[in-house]
């Protein structure tokens, strides 16, 4: 059996990986040669890797260029800070939003 896939965004390649690995042929096609700034983020959230742990991906998504950021924090008109999301405490490794410039994967 084999199968075609139209597209190769997020929800494409997710198939396209879930279905090859259940041993069936896959092709993926995709119209674009390259992921435009506007296609994709640079944010991967930490429930997005956990699910890469679940998947057997994040030995190599962990080797990746990134920074790691754990908490946001905003000025205040005053002068003092607000930290609106703090998830820096949360039991590792899914504690950090990693931060992948487009164009790293």
């Amino acid at each position: 059996m084999s199968v075609v896939i139209a597209g190769g965004g997020p929800a494409g390649m997710m198939l396209g990986l879930l279905l090859a690995r259940g041993g069936i042929e896959v092709t993926v096609l995709e119209k674009h040669g390259d992921f435009p700034r506007d296609f994709r983020g640079d944010t991967v959230h930490a429930s997005t890797i956990r699910l890469m742990d679940k998947l057997g991906l994040s030995a190599k998504f962990r080797n990746l260029p990134q920074s790691r950021l754990g908490e946001l924090e905003a000025p205040l008109p005053d002068g003092s800070r607000i930290t609106p999301s703090d998830i820096a405490g949360l039991p590792e490794p899914y504690n950090h939003v990693a931060m992948m410039p487009s164009g790293t994967c």
